[in-house]
């Protein structure tokens, strides 16, 4: 199978997991410059789940406020629309996604263990750096490997022989996709969010989080996430491995 037969098998199938219409209505609202606070707030306070989640993020120790927040026009005050925007996509996609068919050895929870570290870690770099906006790298972070969960869901048995690679030729996931599938994880997942109709960047930035290219839109972002992912994978806490960055790619260094 080459790479474009199978993106129309992966096109043409019926249950792929769509945006909630909270999110596609949430990313048209933002493209307006006069949306207004009350306006957005409605929308978002039609989903009571999604209001929970949101005001549950809001409140936690990665955003640090003093005082509690306890309505979404007050989260959308302090954190600004973007962030906001950034929380909405978020929340929707782990909801979305989770629950999903599992494999054998393949931990879904470590899973998004993972997609979080790599979030919280592009976050921190990009207030470190200053390079892009710490909320856009947080959900690019989060959503960097979800080519992963599409790969097992829909494309079980070549999931199978990659996740074989990876235990009996002691290859890394992405190695093992190489040599073995026509498409790896993190272009099944920028065409994904491409069909989400996500920012040129965000697309960019899952695309080739595992081989940098100059040419994207926002090589600040690339490189950020790039280095994110790879301080995670080195320095996971029951690894007992000294962490050694070489696999960063040059042009993130």
């Amino acid at each position: 199978m080459d790479a474009q037969t199978f993106l129309k098998k992966l096109d043409s199938i019926p249950d792929i997991p769509t945006l909630p219409t909270i999110v596609i209505k949430v990313n048209k609202l933002l493209q307006d410059y006069d949306t207004s606070i009350k306006t957005l707030s409605k929308i978002i306070e039609k989903d009571q789940s999604m209001v929970t989640k949101i005001l549950r993020l809001v409140n936690s120790t990665f955003y640090g406020f003093k005082s509690r927040i306890r309505s979404i026009p007050h989260a959308v005050i302090v954190l600004g629309f973007n962030t906001i925007r950034n929380a909405v996509v978020s929340v929707s996609i782990i909801k979305t996604f989770s629950g999903k068919k599992t494999f054998e050895g393949f931990d879904i929870t470590e899973f998004w263990k993972h997609s979080i570290g790599v979030a919280v870690t592009s976050r921190y770099l990009s207030e470190q750096t200053r390079l892009d906006s710490p909320d856009d790298c947080f959900v690019v972070g989060l959503l960097h490997d979800i080519g992963k969960v599409v790969l097992i869901q829909y494309f079980t048995a070549l999931f199978c022989e990659v996740w074989k690679s990876v235990k009996e030729d002691g290859l890394s996931f992405y190695e093992a996709e190489k040599k073995l599938l026509p498409l790896n994880h993190a272009q099944i997942g920028g065409h994904l969010a491409k069909k989400w109709q996500f920012p040129v960047s965000l697309i960019d930035s899952i695309t080739y989080h595992h081989a940098i290219r100059k040419s994207v839109a926002n090589p600040n972002q690339l490189i950020i996430v790039h280095t994110a992912d790879n301080i995670v994978n080195m320095c996971k806490v029951d690894s007992g491995i000294t962490p050694v960055f070489s696999s960063i790619d040059p042009e993130a260094k």
